[in-house]
């Protein structure tokens, strides 16, 4: 009995040590892996991470985007999707000025890669930046309310990045 698990043991530890060739994962070339099947209703391969996979795209490169907003005694004038931030103050200032018929603005707002909006009221305006138009819209009409009564939005809009490959 004691030679027959010796032998067992020694034929187990013998399998054990052989080694065995590995081959590529399902029906897909090395560097890739199955997907699909099952439930799917379809199966392909795709490459493993590293670098035997086709070649990756570059990631997708974006360019800032300006906008600006001017005011005076009642007209305004706003800019947006400027790549500069100098020309879209310039353009909001003319635009304002143009709407005014001639008279002097003020810069309220320049900002980039986001959203304004400029809210005016009894006493004054009032412009804020935020990520998207509904959140500038509702924090512009907040801060004009706590300053004046009847508040209203004259203008909002957005300069996002844009995209440039």
């Amino acid at each position: 009995m004691k030679c027959l698990r010796i032998l067992l043991t020694l034929a187990f530890g013998a399998l054990a040590l052989q080694s065995y060739q590995a081959h590529a994962e399902g029906r897909c070339p090395d560097g890739y892996f199955p997907v699909g099947g099952g439930g799917a209703g379809w199966e392909g391969c795709a490459p493993m991470g590293g670098d035997e996979g086709p070649a990756r795209q570059a990631p997708p490169r974006w360019e800032t985007r300006w906008g600006a907003v001017a005011v005076t005694n009642g007209a305004y004038g706003f800019s947006h999707s400027y790549e500069d931030e100098g020309q879209a103050v310039k353009e909001a200032l003319a635009q304002c000025s143009n709407n005014a018929g001639g008279a002097t603005c003020t810069l309220k707002q320049s900002y980039h890669d986001q959203c304004i909006a400029l809210a005016w009221g009894r006493k004054g305006s009032n412009s804020v930046a935020a990520p998207e138009v509904a959140q500038a819209e509702s924090l512009a009409l907040d801060n004009c309310s706590k300053r004046t009564q009847d508040c209203k939005i004259f203008y909002s809009g957005c300069s996002l990045p844009e995209r440039v490959n």
